[in-house]
């Protein structure tokens, strides 16, 4: 009874989030701003169906604003069917993007799902991560080393340092300081033969050749 009113509640209030604005420029329709604007002027005249294929394809490359609205369109069935999973993959992703929402989002979707459905989409975020890094896509390193600070279940710090190493390595803003935050959840031995490995790990990405 008590997940049945939050659903309810939470479906009422979808819109009161706000969507949130685009930060891209360029001429590709599945990055543009103005794709994106018109998705949410799609949303705000209530064509949901419109503004979900419009988010859904921005949200596939990698556009965290596209994603954080998809996630709320998702979760309240508007322009798709209900589906938790895919709203909580994409809610976590945006917040993975730096959408500071999507977190408060994440967390009441994993309030309503069974673990392994929750699981479920940490593998799924992971995959979709690691295939982008593979793909030559620099920006999905250090989301990929916050994902096994912030998404797992219990904290990876072995693996936040090996990627935040890498992430380092490429110049990322922002990555040294993490990295070595990280470091201080690990022993020196470890510390050490993670640094092999990300060194190993690094001179096999296209980035690092």
């Amino acid at each position: 009874m008590r997940k049945t009113f939050m659903i309810s509640t939470l479906s009422a209030c979808l819109l009161s989030y706000g969507f949130a604005h685009a930060d891209n420029h360029g001429d590709n329709i599945a990055t543009s701003d103005e794709t994106f604007m018109e998705a949410v002027e799609a949303a705000k005249s209530g064509n949901y169906t419109h503004a979900f294929t419009l988010f859904e394809m921005q949200a596939e490359a990698a556009q965290h604003d596209a994603q954080f609205n998809l996630a709320l369109l998702l979760k309240s069935g508007r322009g798709t069917p209900q589906h938790y999973h895919d709203a909580l993959k994409w809610a976590w992703l945006a917040h993975l993007g730096g959408i500071e929402k999507a977190q408060m989002l994440a967390e009441e979707i994993v309030d309503i799902l069974p673990e392994d459905t929750v699981e479920k989409a940490r593998n799924a975020i992971a995959k979709r991560l690691k295939e982008r890094i593979d793909n030559g896509d620099k920006r999905a390193i250090t989301q990929y080393a916050r994902y096994f600070r912030e998404i797992l279940y219990e904290p990876d710090y072995e693996q936040s340092y090996l990627w935040y190493s890498i992430a380092s390595a490429v110049g990322i803003e922002g990555s040294q300081e993490a990295r070595d935050e990280a470091a201080s959840y690990l022993e020196p031995e470890v510390m050490i033969a993670l640094q092999e490995e990300a060194r190993t790990t690094y001179y096999g990405l296209s980035f690092g050749k």
